[in-house]
């Protein structure tokens, strides 16, 4: 495959090309939704909002899981908030319309005889949506029939697994960390599957990984990157990472010694998992216009610390370029480092100068960047 600019720039700021993405890409896109952990009793739930879509996910009796859109079919009203355990009933607390978890049905509306004329329960059953799980993470889709199944999704993953539980009391949540980037989400998504730039802007954060100290591996949809630093088998992370950890003593998951497994898996188009022999981190990425992308981060590490970066497990940090007391190039953060980049990016797309030049062709360069713009163009056709 050559390596190639396919998009145009208007597909990085025009507010009708945003749209297109939001009816025919995020509608039809998997994202995380929690840790299987948090699922695990009848009757357990968590809730999320995506896009402009509000999502529940819930262990119904049978000890399946079951996801519909959060949204009560008489008023439209949030039936569930937070996360927590609602028992066998799915009850609207504005007038108390009732749902069963197994199939969505109503079954039960007060006043039914007094209040409504031939109500069709049938075609008021909530708003089914789609559930997978994976490695310990459940995952959501807001179409009951998404265009890729999860199966068809997640295929051949098993061949990149990282080992990584968060079940067996080796990890424990340290925080979340939401950046604000003010730039459109293509753009930081080909930044983040560009092994070219590594060597160069994260030299001092990552070391000098150059195109031929890395790659990128193709599952599907996705890309996982591997440093390929190392004699022998390609690892996780890079060698000046492990110098930084040992240098701020960072706890490290047993055993870890030999981590060949994947330090970035990108599941397109908007979930980033980092597992490492520190932690691991699970990143989604927000789309809120065509020129501004929010990523939550959730971070889990040994005994809930954060290592060098501290996050705050009972508070939420948000980082904003704006905020920062010094230049984001002595940040010493490769994720402060990168905000700056496609921010700067962003600003000169608008340009009528604007114009990709030649893409720097191998896996461990810039290659993956014409097959993720393939897949964008396949959902907007």
């Amino acid at each position: 495959m050559k390596t190639e600019q396919l998009l145009p720039r208007q597909a990085y700021f025009e507010e009708a090309w945003y749209q297109r993405e939001v009816q025919d890409l995020f509608s039809q896109s998997w994202i995380y939704a929690a840790p299987s952990t948090a699922l695990e009793q009848v009757g357990d739930y968590v809730t999320l909002r995506f896009m402009d879509y509000s999502l529940f996910v819930i262990r119904d009796s049978e000890g399946e899981l079951q996801a519909y859109h959060n949204l009560c079919r008489h008023r439209g009203c949030e039936i569930l908030e937070d996360a927590g355990n609602c028992g066998t009933s799915l009850v609207c607390p504005y007038h108390r319309w009732t749902y069963r978890a197994e199939d969505g049905a109503l079954r039960g509306v007060p006043n039914e005889g007094e209040c409504f004329t031939d109500l069709d329960r049938a075609d008021l059953s909530l708003i089914a949506a789609s559930v997978g799980t994976y490695a310990g993470l459940v995952f959501v889709n807001p179409s009951a029939t998404p265009a890729d199944s999860f199966a068809q999704w997640i295929a051949n993953m098993d061949d990149h697994l990282w080992p990584h539980s968060l079940t067996d009391g080796s990890l424990s949540f340290s925080g979340e960390v939401v950046y604000e980037m003010h730039c459109n989400w293509k753009v930081f998504y080909e930044n983040a599957i560009d092994g070219y730039h590594l060597g160069y802007l994260h030299d001092q954060t990552l070391g000098k990984v150059y195109p031929d100290r890395n790659v990128w591996d193709t599952v599907g949809r996705h890309h996982v990157w591997y440093s390929t630093e190392w004699a022998g088998e390609k690892r996780s992370n890079t060698k000046l990472s492990v110098a930084g950890a040992d240098a701020y003593s960072t706890p490290t998951l047993h055993p870890h010694e030999q981590a060949t497994y994947p330090g970035v898996v990108m599941l397109f188009p908007l979930t980033i998992l980092s597992p490492s022999p520190w932690g691991f981190y699970v990143s989604i990425l927000e789309p809120k216009g065509p020129e501004l992308t929010m990523m939550r981060t959730l971070a889990w590490s040994p005994g809930g610390q954060g290592g060098r970066f501290r996050f705050d497990a009972e508070s939420v940090q948000t980082v904003r370029l704006v905020d920062l007391e010094q230049h984001p190039m002595e940040s010493g953060n490769f994720q402060i480092e990168d905000m700056w980049i496609v921010e700067k990016v962003q600003r000169n797309i608008r340009s009528p100068l604007y114009q990709v030049g030649p893409l720097a062709t191998g896996t461990g360069a810039e290659s993956p960047l014409t097959e993720f713009q393939q897949h964008v163009m396949h959902f907007l056709g």
